[in-house]
């Protein structure tokens, strides 16, 4: 978009309402300020109180105070109780998205006790808080140890809870990504009463990648364990204007953090701090800081700017001073710097008290500023609310950073809202998809600010009233939302939840992913019992009947298929193959890891963790016989390897190659491996693909084997057919009597055979003639003259066996029971 003419629009006309948001100021002063002020007083002194007690008394009552919520969540009747929500009044809350689910019926849990630091581990370099510790509390405690959360929010009020559950950025995330980024563990209950720790690699590492953004729709979190990172007294701070089109201004910004020759992780071209403030559509303020010692910030010559002090200037008007003076450098009580936009609520302030900026009424009444933002929210009532919703714009924009400069000129076209305001941010590439992730192929492009494993965002941040608002136009603020929302889906960006939002259930999933989140709420029971983030987060007020709708709707829908590990041994992975692939499968939902370069017979997954392997091949060899056994390790029992190859051989070649791989899957020990037909979906370079599964098989794991029985065959007998009679089937010769021949041998003990012999006699005679049947078995001589030397030179069947050796001519008598067939 060039054309930065903003539309124009007709003069609306004004109503009693407008009459009240103009005067309102006169609450702010006589109520909403002196309540704010006593308020943040009493907030301090127990903070200063709890902070008084020992680490370990702080954690024992840590604890009690979670075993009371462990038996409030099982005191809580499902069939007759509301789904569970914090005791936390609606008006409380920093966030400007309304909370009206709390006036449908629900069950509350008191969190009210969970405010304190817990431990401040200088060695690990570890916070342990609990969720209502806010950031005016946690930097009063850490800052005076040179030490600080390497994420500090601007806001005092904002809770630790509020920036896990939802969301939390400052000028130093372009180095350590989101508040949420930043934490090392979290603890939760359960809606089952159970108490878990999870961490990035533990049992709980999926609940751990779904807590951000939740909403508190997963458990209830009591605490937090939060990376600290050594600081030094003060910020030094340049302040260097810049004048151009939108376009040019969002070059200059990122210019201002991110080397254009890639070297993103070097701390002599990066920051520690950034961020831009937006005027004008040509006029901008580029703020670099750099962490600096007392001894450095007190050399002569050198400008130190307390800017917490009540009376001085709000933070963003001294900075647009650059645009006058030229490009300068100050020093900044590191505190002070990270609270910079707390008394002025950004520039927020000056639509609630016109006049506040003035040097009288800070010097006056400054002290008493700022007001608490849950105390106007508190005051202002339905109508007001409502003049807010559509007259007011207060919105964060998470787009990519090499978006900036059409984001930009879209909000001044649609919005006109000045100044803007631009904090880069760091959107890591976690090994599971949550609800915010980075743009699929990200790394294959190498923009500005982008590394290997992070994408570069920036926060958009648009809180004042629009330009026609100013001059007494008409404008639809929910319809200017609700087109913002349609840009950010089209640009792959996002929108922080605790604004208001005009999304259907619809597109908020599409602008968010509901993979992962919705399989641990079901995994964890929350399902059932806490309200889904879309319902939370919704617009208007939620009926009981419409929310219980909800949740079983989420109960009756399928859940995601499983989890996919991709892996190929090319440099590139198009993330689009790889789901063409899995949809031709029949797998629409999945949460893909991308292997690239995997040389290695080992992939960085733990044993039986994924439903699916999709491999893409370049090299005849790859996968070799370990890599396929690596592949076994990491399925889980019944899963499926897919293998793709790519190649440019013939089609006998390819059916040979086909066959060679389905024998090595069988020989790994894969079932069912065939080759698949690659379908006109899939790209044309894929030349064959093979799949089989995993045996489901487990250890100890038993199955019945089939035993074939033995049966006689079955005879069926049809009574209507004649039986054959047995007798018909004999003739008169098999009828006759056979006659048996008579023996004409002689009878009696020296009968021999006859001339005739037909009964054998006669063969039997011939054989004892042959053998020589009338040896003297009495003294029977030698015929090989060894006999008698004993049986080691006696042959094998030598009458003589066994018995002693005996002298030639010596008479030796055999047993008289010897056969003639064993001589």
């Amino acid at each position: 978009m060039s054309d930065l003419q903003t539309p124009l629009r007709p003069k609306r006309k004004t109503a009693v309402v407008d009459f009240l948001v103009q005067f309102r100021w006169i609450v702010v002063i006589f109520v909403v300020l002196p309540i704010s002020f006593t308020m943040y007083f009493l907030t301090y002194l127990g903070d200063i109180r709890s902070e008084m007690k020992s680490y370990k008394r702080r954690q024992k009552e840590h604890d009690e105070n979670v075993q009371k919520v462990v038996k409030r969540l099982k005191d809580r009747n499902p069939s007759k109780d509301g789904l569970v929500c914090t005791a936390r009044k609606p008006w409380i809350a920093v966030g400007m998205r309304n909370v009206d689910y709390k006036r449908a019926r629900h069950f509350e849990v008191d969190l009210s006790a969970f405010r304190n630091v817990l431990e401040i581990d200088q060695e690990r370099m570890i916070a342990k808080v609990e969720p209502l510790v806010n950031m005016g509390q946690i930097t009063r405690v850490t800052v005076p140890l040179n030490l600080a959360l390497a994420v500090v929010a601007e806001f005092d009020d904002l809770t630790v809870g509020g920036l896990i559950n939802g969301y939390g950025i400052e000028g130093s995330s372009h180095i350590y990504g989101l508040f949420s980024d930043t934490v090392v563990a979290y603890e939760i209950v359960l809606a089952d009463g159970r108490v878990v720790r999870a961490t990035r690699d533990n049992e709980y590492s999926d609940l751990f990648y779904a807590i951000p953004w939740s909403q508190g729709t997963l458990g209830l979190l009591v605490s937090a364990e939060i990376k600290l990172i050594p600081i030094k007294e003060y910020m030094r701070l340049t302040y260097k204007p810049v004048v151009g089109n939108l376009k040019e201004i969002a070059q200059a910004y990122s210019d201002s953090f991110a080397p254009r020759d890639g070297d993103q992780d070097n701390p002599e071209k990066v920051p520690d701090f950034v961020e831009t403030m937006i005027y004008t559509p040509t006029e901008a303020v580029c703020m670099m800081g750099r962490y600096a010692s007392k001894e450095e910030a007190k050399k002569k010559g050198n400008v130190i700017n307390e800017v917490g002090w009540w009376f001085k200037p709000w933070f963003y008007q001294h900075a647009e001073k650059a645009l006058k003076k030229g490009e300068f450098v100050e020093y900044i009580p590191t505190r002070d710097y990270y609270h910079r936009h707390t008394r002025s609520i950004y520039w927020e302030g000056k639509l609630i008290l016109p006049f506040a900026d003035q040097w009288w009424f800070r010097f006056l009444l400054g002290w008493m500023m700022p007001p608490k933002i849950s105390l106007l929210k508190a005051t202002q009532g339905e109508a007001i609310r409502n003049y807010y919703h559509d007259n007011h714009v207060i919105q964060d924009m998470l787009v990519p950073l090499y978006k900036v400069g059409d984001a930009l000129e879209w909000v001044h076209h649609e919005m006109e809202v000045y100044p803007i305001w631009l904090c880069p941010h760091r959107m890591y590439k976690n090994p599971i998809k949550t609800m915010i992730y980075t743009e699929p192929g990200f790394e294959q492009h190498h923009r500005q600010g982008d590394t290997h494993y992070s994408q570069m965002y920036t926060d958009v941040g648009v809180y004042y009233a629009p330009g026609p608002v100013l001059r007494g136009e008409v404008f639809d603020g929910a319809e200017a939302v609700r087109r913002m929302e349609n840009w950010l889906i089209e640009n792959h960006g996002f929108q922080p939840q605790y604004a208001v939002s005009e999304l259907n259930e619809k597109n908020f999933w599409r602008m968010f992913d509901a993979g992962h989140y919705e399989n641990c709420r079901r995994k964890y029971g929350a399902v059932g019992t806490f309200m889904s983030v879309y319902y939370k987060s919704k617009k208007g007020r939620k009926t009981e009947k419409e929310v219980q709708e909800a949740e079983q709707a989420i109960l009756e829908t399928p859940i995601a298929e499983g989890s996919v590990l991709a892996f190929t041994d090319d440099g590139v992975l198009p993330v689009s193959l790889v789901f063409d692939a899995l949809r031709e499968l029949g797998t629409e939902k999945c949460e893909p890891q991308i292997v690239t370069l995997s040389s290695s017979n080992q992939l960085p997954v733990g044993s039986s963790a994924v439903d699916i392997v999709f491999t893409l091949c370049r090299s005849i060899e790859f996968p070799n016989e370990q890599l396929l056994g690596e592949i076994s390790r990491v399925l889980k029992p019944g899963g499926t390897v897919l293998i793709y190859k790519i190649s440019d051989a013939s089609t006998g070649e390819t059916d040979k190659t086909t066959s060679v791989l389905e024998r090595k899957l069988l020989l790994s020990g894969f079932l069912e491996a065939k080759a698949l037909q690659v379908k006109s979906s899939l790209p044309s370079e894929l030349s064959f693909g093979v799949k089989a599964k995993k045996p489901s098989w487990k250890i100890g794991s038993s199955f019945a084997l089939k035993k074939t029985t033995k049966t006689l065959p079955k005879i069926q007998i049809n009574d209507d057919s004649d039986l054959i009679d047995e007798d018909s089937l004999l003739t008169e010769e098999d009828l006759k009597k056979p006659q048996l021949l008579s023996s004409d041998c002689e009878v009696g003990s020296t009968r021999k055979a006859c001339k005739n012999c037909t009964c054998g006699r006669a063969e039997e005679e011939q054989k004892v003639e042959k053998l020589g049947s009338t040896v003297d078995l009495s003294n029977f001589k030698s015929q090989c003259g060894s006999c008698g030397l004993g049986d080691a030179f006696r042959c094998a069947t030598c009458p003589f066996k066994g018995l002693p050796p005996f002298k030639p001519g010596e008479k030796v008598s055999l047993s008289a029971n010897f056969l003639t067939a064993d001589i």
